[in-house]
């Protein structure tokens, strides 16, 4: 089967299987992706290589600062995405692929105080969060009565909940916990539930990689299927 090409736009062609399809993502987003040494590794960077493998493409990674992966797709650094949270906003700019995982927004406090039950516990407090992702306006439709901060970044929602600045970081869940082991070990409670939960996928521009989706959804199904995904999301739960 071959994928149908649609010049004259580098970004729009739909790759022929076997050939190399570039994959943009944030430089460090650990668990999910992350840049060691050089190299793209994470959760999310090994569901889509092998799905990829099973899908006969491919894949190299092209890391880039977050405010530079949409870009990608639209200066011929990459043909898609990833990880991409899937939202009614972004569904009319983007198609996307069959999840990779779902995840969600969690809030972290400091240790040793107990995660708050909800959004609703925080009314009036000071609450953070980066301004890459959907968390903010998920909280703003949610919880308007939540003092909400925008942040450059994780590390500066951390830092800032770290110094006495906000009442509550909220961090997709995985991220944040991974983060704030690293910077702050023992001074962050690693919360045990998500206040929203998010598919993550991979994403092209609308209507410009058909084929291509088409390729790793079936890539997906069989990793799926197999076992494979879930030996690659046990074995990074446990590190």
């Amino acid at each position: 089967m071959v994928l149908q090409r649609r010049a004259p736009r580098r970004t729009a062609l739909a790759r022929v299987k076997g050939e190399t399809v570039r994959f943009a993502h944030q430089e460090h987003f650990p668990p999910f992706v992350d840049v060691q040494n050089g190299t793209s590794e994470g959760l999310l960077a090994e569901v889509l290589l092998a799905a990829a493998t099973q899908a006969g493409i491919e894949a190299e990674f092209v890391p880039v600062p977050f405010a530079q992966v949409q870009q990608t797709l639209d200066d011929g650094r990459a043909e898609a995405i990833f990880p991409m949270a899937i939202t009614p906003e972004r569904l009319k700019l983007f198609d996307f692929s069959s999840p990779l995982l779902t995840t969600g927004g969690a809030l972290y406090v400091r240790a040793p105080d107990a995660t708050p039950e909800g959004l609703a516990a925080l009314s009036g407090k000071i609450v953070v969060t980066p301004r890459s992702g959907p968390l903010a306006a998920i909280i703003q439709n949610a919880a308007p009565t939540i003092n909400l901060v925008i942040t450059a970044d994780y590390e500066d929602s951390l830092n800032r909940l770290i110094s006495g600045e906000a009442d509550a970081a909220a961090l997709n869940f995985q991220v944040g916990a991974r983060l704030a082991a690293k910077l702050y070990p023992g001074r962050v409670t690693k919360p045990r539930t998500m206040f929203a939960q998010q598919l993550l996928a991979i994403g092209v521009r609308k209507g410009r990689s058909d084929e291509l989706l088409i390729w790793l959804n079936a890539g997906l199904a069989v990793i799926k299927a197999d076992g494979t995904w879930q030996q690659i999301n046990t074995r990074w739960a446990e590190e």
